[in-house]
């Protein structure tokens, strides 16, 4: 399903809140650990031919985004980046990303390269399910249709139902051809490698979705 996928794919990197490009690896304020020799042999990093995970470097994800939300619930909050005030929650939420990974030695490159793998296996595990269930809303409503045909009073109203029954009918065929287009290997054995870790990774995106939240919610006025 190429249009759905591709909307269902931006709202899961919306929902996961993963998507900083290469640049964000430069975020000012963070250690200037750039600077020091030999770090930029630490920090390149090329990725394996096959674009598939390893057990270890989804661990090395959490452990970022462990520490990214520890970074964010502290009431000694990091000063902003390039001193700006009023930043976004979601820009200092990837900025503090970037600085977890450099206080916990991970290279910057290798993080950002999982991040984006984790985005395209979460993002296809969303389709899929959103698949299945408008799948299941389909057959609910054919069935439905199906029953009030059968009881329908005249020829009109027959007629109007079995247009209906021949639409949904149709969108279901689509649904179902559109769910069977295999992913790409790699999406398909990244999904494998994630799977004892998804919980975990939902549960993690949830809490950096809700500290983003309230960093920018507005600030009551005081009462008097």
């Amino acid at each position: 399903m190429r249009a759905s996928r591709g909307f269902v794919r931006l709202l899961a990197t919306f929902a996961l809140g993963l998507a900083a490009c290469r640049d964000e690896s430069r975020v000012p304020g963070a250690p200037v650990e750039s600077r020091r020799s030999g770090a930029a042999e630490r920090e390149s990093y090329r990725p394996p031919a096959d674009a598939v995970l390893t057990p270890s470097q989804v661990e090395l994800f959490l452990r970022v985004r462990e520490a990214t939300v520890r970074a964010l619930s502290s009431p000694a909050k990091p000063a902003p980046p390039g001193g700006e005030e009023g930043i976004s929650g979601a820009t200092e939420a990837r900025a503090s990303e970037i600085r977890a990974a450099r206080e916990l030695a991970v290279p910057v490159e290798e993080y950002l390269w999982i991040r984006e793998r984790v985005i395209e296996a979460e993002a296809a595990a969303t389709t899929a399910k959103l698949n299945a269930d408008v799948l299941s809303l389909l057959e609910r409503t054919l069935a439905s249709l199906r029953e009030r045909r059968a009881s329908a009073p005249d020829d009109a109203s027959r007629q109007l139902l079995d247009e209906q029954v021949a639409s949904f009918e149709a969108e279901a065929v689509r649904v179902r051809r559109e769910a069977g287009e295999p992913e790409p290997p790699s999406i398909r054995a990244n999904l494998k490698v994630l799977g004892p870790y998804r919980q975990k990774i939902s549960a993690i995106a949830d809490e950096l979705s809700e500290l983003r939240a309230a960093s920018v919610a507005p600030t009551a006025p005081p009462t008097r």
